[in-house]
């Protein structure tokens, strides 16, 4: 158990050992502070079982997949699907294996979904839905949508302007926006710079009247929230290895058995083929059909290990420790003078948006990062939102199972230096 009472597995993590930063300079060793990693709706730590399936496996049992007919490729061959299998029990709601699809991540599965719907759904009368609060990821591929279907896309706003704080989503304006025209909603399970938990229920109730087909993007919930969404009305949901405590390289693509036969692969070659002539070519069903190439084979077995890590912690205790967390750095930096607090403050959010009034938030990130403080400044690939809020550039810090209290402590001991300098 942990100083608030719910996890302690920092000491799981290598990276976040302190006597992993003695740096070698010269003749003299010296040793930083202990790291504060608070950015981990980046990209999270690895825990050393995760490392240790990626090292024995490279090491043992490497093999290539689905081509080789020798023990090494067999075997191989079983534990990748067995992570497929893993994942669709992972995701919940019915899910087969045979409706999971693996991809180098979470933005190539939105394209994928993109680039099909523009095929086989979107018309020149369609219309797209997304929030105007979302990933690049999750709006730049359907902007593209739009434009080789020649329909219009709609963006959801937030209320919440005039105070920050207290930022959401306008459902008035998204029952408005979903209408009669309206294909395809793609929308986020969680925001990635106000940490807002959106609406899903809701939008898939307006969403499902009008017959539009639905996109969940879970690369920040996937490790903290059940994603058994597809039994609620989704059509597809997303997320990323590297998000869960696993490899990057790897995401997930999970899709209803209707959209499985009607998707069109986005990418082409060895593996999804069922047959080629010279005179043409003929796709497999199921996953194959959209992974084209040799998939990413360690990448694979190591998120297997780690959505085995996170269900051995439990997902809602990681999303009750990382929010509780927050919930404490947030009411800490509400007593410094000179930040201003970002986004909404339910208890649910496991993210932090913030600055520090006479500082940028690119120097202070550099200024942290001295004390071994590790945040993310910028615009967090969300262009439109971040112009919205009337700034050009915010600190993020985000939290996830192996944050703690001290890492509370220390980080808003250092932004308190910074906001008198």
């Amino acid at each position: 158990m942990s100083d608030n009472g719910l996890l302690s597995c920092k000491s799981e993590f290598p990276v976040l050992n302190p006597s992993t930063f003695l740096e070698d300079r010269g003749s003299a060793a010296t040793k930083r502070p202990p790291l504060v990693y608070l950015d981990s709706a980046a990209t999270t730590q690895k825990p050393l079982k995760v490392i240790q399936c990626v090292s024995d496996f490279l090491s043992t049992s490497y093999g290539t997949v689905h081509r080789g007919a020798y023990e090494l490729s067999i075997n191989a061959s079983d534990r990748f699907e067995k992570v497929r299998s893993q994942v669709a029990t992972f995701v919940g709601g019915g899910v087969e294996p045979n409706q999971v699809v693996f991809t180098k991540g979470t933005t190539e599965s939105l394209n994928l979904l993109a680039n099909g719907c523009a095929q086989f759904i979107l018309d020149e009368k369609s219309r797209i839905v997304v929030s105007a609060a979302e990933h690049h990821a999750n709006l730049v591929p359907w902007q593209q949508a739009a434009l080789r279907a020649n329909c219009e896309i709609g963006y959801i706003p937030l209320i919440g302007h005039s105070n920050p704080t207290e930022m959401t989503l306008n459902l008035e304006k998204a029952q408005k926006l979903i209408n009669s025209n309206t294909k395809i909603l793609s929308i986020a399970h969680v925001g990635n710079v106000l940490g807002q938990v959106n609406p899903v229920s809701e939008l898939i109730t307006l969403a499902q009247k009008v017959g539009a087909k639905v996109v969940l993007d879970c690369a920040q919930s996937a490790s903290g929230f059940d994603l058994d969404w597809l039994g609620k009305g989704v059509d597809a949901l997303v997320f990323s290895g590297h998000k869960v405590f696993g490899p990057s390289g790897v995401g997930v693509l999970v899709m209803s058995k209707e959209w499985m036969k009607k998707m069109p692969p986005l990418l082409f070659g060895g593996g999804m083929i069922s047959n080629v002539t010279l005179d043409g070519s003929d796709f497999t069903d199921g996953p194959a059909k959209f992974e084209a190439g040799t998939p990413p084979i360690t990448e694979v077995i190591g998120l297997g290990a780690a959505l085995s890590w996170v269900e051995s912690k439990g997902r809602p205790k990681i999303h009750q420790h990382s929010a509780a967390l927050a919930s404490s750095f947030r009411s800490r930096l509400s007593e410094i003078q000179g930040v201003q607090l970002f986004g909404p403050n339910t208890g649910a959010e496991t993210i932090v948006a913030f600055k520090i009034k006479n500082t940028h938030a690119h120097d202070a990130a550099t200024i942290l990062d001295a004390s071994n403080i590790a945040l993310r400044a910028g615009h967090h690939c969300a262009w439109p939102l971040i112009r919205s809020l009337g700034v050009d550039a915010l600190l993020r810090a985000s939290f996830s199972a192996y944050s703690t209290a001290e890492d509370v402590h220390l980080a808003t001991q250092a932004i308190q230096r910074i906001s008198v300098l």
